[in-house]
């Protein structure tokens, strides 16, 4: 019966009025055409007086369907160290981050791009005299970000291996140790995606860093393996040219490339601002969410970031005759980033599509 089903419930009784027979033959002979009506044409209910008791039919066509929802958070760059070490070391962890809190704990999953690793290596730029663009982050900040409400933080970025192959090794036992997830490798090499599934949605994350210059065609690969097995896949290049907003050509060919390849959509991260936005074939493409945490305050445009918060809604039609649908909405949140931390900025508005 295509896995619908006809609930009957008794829902009220009056004093019993006897009959003669023939009638109550074709009281029952009603009954039998309701019911069919009720089955058959989904009608979604009705009330009959059957012998003094009144009786409610009901068919709900919605009973063949399965609903299920996500929402995902991704902010820009994240930089730990320099002035922003200084500034959490004297305002507190607590202080800097308080304005978002709401924000990022709205949401079933929270990402990142983390610009640098967790090491117990001392910081060469917290002084403020160095100038080599070298980070490590305080590690005691992990569990800090975790219990912050951060799920997963993307390492395909030009600064995880500041400290070589040592420093991005701590920096994975660092992430998981507290329970968050990482993915994305610097040379596109390994652990380049993670999958998680949230509410019975499975949605996958591949890094890719443009700067090493190599293993590309590993990112390509890896979107053709998972997009079989996911529902949502989407692809965070740190890519371009900073202090760019507009996309170069060879972003526009790999965005376009990353969804014929089975991306859902894009989005990017490096120009240390704000972006263009553009569609290809349906898919939103954002060429840059600019700084989320950094200490660039020597312009209005480094001082702007954008989280984007993404609405995942999956329909499954339990029947099996029709194939599951997923949508997804984009809302873009402005964000402000100053010596004083970072925050919902309502008066910033960006242009997208």
């Amino acid at each position: 019966m295509d896995g619908r089903q006809i609930k009957i419930n008794k829902i009220h009784t009056e004093p019993t009025i006897e009959h003669k027979s023939h009638k109550n033959g074709g009281r029952k002979f009603i009954i039998s055409i309701f019911i069919f009506l009720i089955f058959f044409l989904g009608l979604f209910s009705y009330r009959v007086y059957v012998s003094g008791n009144y009786f409610s039919f009901s068919y709900n066509a919605k009973e063949s369907i399965s609903q299920s929802e996500v929402k995902i958070l991704i902010f820009g760059d994240m930089m730990l160290d320099r002035n922003v070490r200084n500034v959490i070391n004297k305002i507190g962890f607590d202080e800097f981050f308080k304005d978002i809190q709401y924000l990022v704990r709205s949401a079933d999953i929270s990402v990142v791009n983390l610009e640098g690793p967790f090491t117990t290596y001392p910081s060469i730029t917290a002084d403020r005299k160095n100038k080599t663009l070298q980070f490590t982050f305080d590690p005691a900040l992990a569990p800090k970000l975790a219990t912050f409400g951060f799920d997963i933080l993307g390492l395909a970025n030009n600064h995880t291996l500041n400290f070589g192959r040592s420093g991005l090794e701590q920096t994975r036992r660092y992430i998981g140790n507290v329970g968050m997830i990482y993915y994305g490798e610097p040379l596109n090499k390994d652990e380049i995606s993670t999958v998680v599934t949230r509410n019975g949605i499975r949605i996958a994350f591949v890094g890719f860093h443009e700067f090493n210059y190599v293993n590309f065609e590993n990112v390509f690969a890896e979107i053709a393996r998972l997009r079989p097995d996911v529902d949502v896949l989407i692809v965070t290049p740190h890519w371009g040219v900073e202090y760019q907003k507009e996309p170069t050509a060879k972003m526009t060919e790999w965005a376009q490339k990353f969804i014929d390849s089975g991306a859902d959509m894009v989005i990017g991260t490096h120009p240390h601002i704000v972006g263009d936005v553009g569609v290809y074939k349906g898919k939103k493409i954002y060429y840059s969410l600019g700084n989320f945490v950094f200490d660039q305050y020597f312009s209005e445009d480094t001082m702007k970031g954008l989280a984007v918060s993404i609405d995942i809604e999956k329909i499954n039609d339990l029947s099996g005759k029709q194939p599951g649908k997923v949508n997804i909405d984009y809302i873009d949140i402005p964000l402000r980033i100053d010596r004083d931390g970072v925050r919902v900025d309502k008066k910033l508005q960006f242009p997208t599509l």
